[in-house]
């Protein structure tokens, strides 16, 4: 056997190997972490639910590209003077995966219905999306108007955002999301899994302590190792590569928009500023504030007024 091929057949065997410890781990991680919410079944599929408190309206909180329950509960437990719902979409946290078509704003804002529907949870809502989930929520509201009762953008995305991105720098467009999501495709899941076993994975463990509470660290730790969490994140960054029209009007609702000025690339800041000053001016009862101290991750860097900017909304929806 050559040097060639024995160095071959070493790659391989180890990759086997990653595989394998990769789908043992998942295994006995779905054993370990049980759901800390409900499953909920909308028809031969089960979306994960938490909810606290009670009370009308109910705030539906609609996370981010690849974001699970455990990174809003703080906000949500402080929020809950009214009935609090937050949940993992398909593929998501503990949710089941999604079908294999392609995935679309449209089809993801239909599954929010049919988990509230089958939840038994009435309207009216009071939806508070974060980045893509605010593209998501807006889905929802030109799908059942009705309702909703109010809405909470936070930094969220826009629905032409890739457009105004590759305008201001052709290499912050569609390319970089693509290219992030190659990169996550890229990770030997197994790898990484027993570098962070063996406390090797520094830069996962950061991020596990800013955006998990201590006592679902482990659980969180789980999620982001998970196969599953790997193949839809990919997924949805693929997605949100797309326009997907123009953001639809919300009438008269309720409407607080908050957006973050501490961004990582200044350059976009200008067209990021643009977009979320239209997502404002989408429904004639808008209230829009700027926050100059924290990112795109407001919810983290700024729980308190992510959880006032909830409370007074529900104020004004009542």
């Amino acid at each position: 056997m050559t040097p060639v091929v024995r160095a071959a057949a070493s790659v391989a065997a180890a990759g086997i190997m990653s595989a394998v410890y990769q789908q043992l781990s998942d295994a006995s991680d779905r054993r370990r972490f049980p759901p800390p919410g409900r499953m909920v079944d909308i028809g031969g599929r089960r979306l994960h639910l938490v909810e606290m408190s009670e009370g009308s309206p109910t705030v539906v909180i609609v996370p981010a590209v690849a974001d699970n329950v455990l990174q809003w509960l703080r906000v949500a437990e402080g929020a809950a003077e009214t009935r609090v719902c937050v949940y993992d979409r398909a593929g998501i946290g503990w949710s089941d995966p999604p079908p294999p078509r392609r995935r679309t704003p449209e089809i993801m804002a239909a599954d929010l219905h049919a988990l509230l529907s089958a939840a038994d949870i009435p309207p009216p809502y009071v939806l508070v999306g974060h980045s893509m989930g605010g593209i998501v929520a807006r889905r929802f509201y030109a799908q059942h108007p009705g309702m909703v009762a109010g809405m909470l953008l936070v930094d969220s995305s826009h629905e032409q955002q890739q457009r105004y991105f590759a305008a201001a720098d052709w290499r912050k467009g569609p390319i970089l999301l693509v290219r992030v999501a190659a990169q996550r495709q890229a990770r030997i899941l197994g790898a990484r899994r027993l570098a962070a076993s063996l406390g090797l994975a520094r830069g996962l463990d950061a991020v596990i302590a800013r955006e998990a509470q201590p006592q679902c660290a482990m659980a969180y730790r789980a999620v982001m190792l998970s196969s599953r969490q790997r193949r839809v994140s990919v997924r949805e960054l693929l997605m949100m590569t797309h326009t997907w029209g123009q953001p639809p009007r919300l009438d008269s609702i309720p409407l607080t928009v908050l957006t973050a000025l501490r961004r990582l690339d200044e350059s976009l800041l200008p067209a990021w500023v643009q977009m979320q000053e239209e997502l404002a001016a989408l429904s004639s009862d808008s209230v829009h504030v700027t926050v100059r101290e924290s990112g795109h991750y407001l919810h983290l860097d700024d729980p308190d007024l992510v959880i006032k900017a909830i409370r007074d909304l529900v104020r004004r929806c009542r």
